[in-house]
C-alpha cells in the first residue's frame, strides 16, 4: 500500500539496507511498513537473531517509519538518482 499523498515520493526510488548482524529480530521494521519492503529472516546472525531481510526494496516509499522504529539502528534509506 503506498502513499496515496505524497507523489514526489511515489516517483522516487529508494534503496533500504539493514545489517544483517545488527539486526536483533524485533520485527518493528515489519510491523511498521505497509508497503511490505521486509520479511522474517530464513538465516541466523553470529549473535543467533534471526534478522530481519529487505524483500521487495522496490516498494519503499521512503516514509522512514522503519528507520526510525529500529532499537538497533540498523536500517539506512537512501534515495536513489
Amino acid at each position: 500500500m503506498q502513499c496515496s499523498s505524497c507523489e514526489k515520493a511515489k516517483k522516487k526510488e529508494f534503496a533500504v539496507e539493514l545489517d544483517f548482524e545488527a539486526c536483533k529480530e524485533c520485527g518493528y521494521c515489519l510491523d511498521v511498513c505497509e508497503n511490505e519492503v521486509f520479511s522474517p529472516g530464513s538465516k541466523f546472525n553470529a549473535k543467533g537473531y534471526r534478522s530481519m531481510e529487505v524483500k521487495n526494496p522496490e516498494n519503499c516509499i521512503g516514509c522512514m517509519k522503519c528507520f526510525y522504529n529500529c532499537p538497533d539502528f540498523c536500517i539506512e534509506i537512501k534515495g536513489v538518482d
